[in-house]
């Protein structure tokens, strides 16, 4: 029984929790929040811009090989079982990458996953707020003088609410049918 509980522990103590896909936000640190970047179309955005709509917010970056366009593939998976309820839904694919993902860049990106999805990125400094805001961990490796550098960065989703709050935080691998019924759910509670 005690090599149980032990195992358990450390399981838990390193995230590996049994079942978990979608978590609460942690009431004890404030996570979101409004801000202001770039859209895709090189116009200013406010996230007080979607206020009536449930927002998927995700943190990636176009050079990304792997996890980012399987992300988006996903999200394009859900906004077509969405049919109907789609247009209640606003994506918002925050760039990680700013030297890199231009206005121009983004456009061409995220139109090619959906074309009502929102690519938005910014300089250094807003940038960094907005990641400060969500407690998304971004690193960089390699020469960052030139183009040939790495990004490594979480690939939480977070749902937002209606009033623009973050009601949860979707974790990744977590299964489709789980991030479609925490939007629906929201949808749904929010209408």
């Amino acid at each position: 029984m005690q090599i149980s509980s032990t195992i358990m522990l450390l399981l838990l103590s390193f995230g590996l929790s049994t079942g978990t896909h979608a978590e609460q936000p942690p009431a004890e640190r404030k996570i979101g929040g409004d801000f202001s970047l770039t859209k895709h179309d090189g116009s200013s955005f406010h996230l007080t811009d979607i206020r009536g709509k449930v927002g998927l917010i995700f943190f990636g970056f176009t050079h990304c090989p792997d996890v980012c366009p399987n992300t988006l593939m996903e999200i394009q998976r859900l906004l077509i079982s969405l049919q109907e309820q789609q247009d209640q839904l606003q994506v918002l694919f925050i760039s990680v990458d700013p030297k890199r993902d231009t206005p121009e860049k983004l456009d061409s990106y995220v139109n090619y996953f959906n074309k009502d999805m929102i690519g938005l990125t910014g300089d250094e400094e807003a940038l960094q707020a907005v990641l400060s805001q969500y407690h998304a961990k971004v690193s960089y490796q390699g020469d960052l003088t030139g183009d040939a550098y790495q990004v490594e960065h979480n690939a939480n989703l977070f749902l937002l609410d209606r009033a623009g709050q973050v009601a949860s935080i979707i974790l990744p691998r977590t299964p489709f049918t789980v991030l479609q019924q925490q939007v629906r759910k929201l949808i749904a509670a929010d209408h």
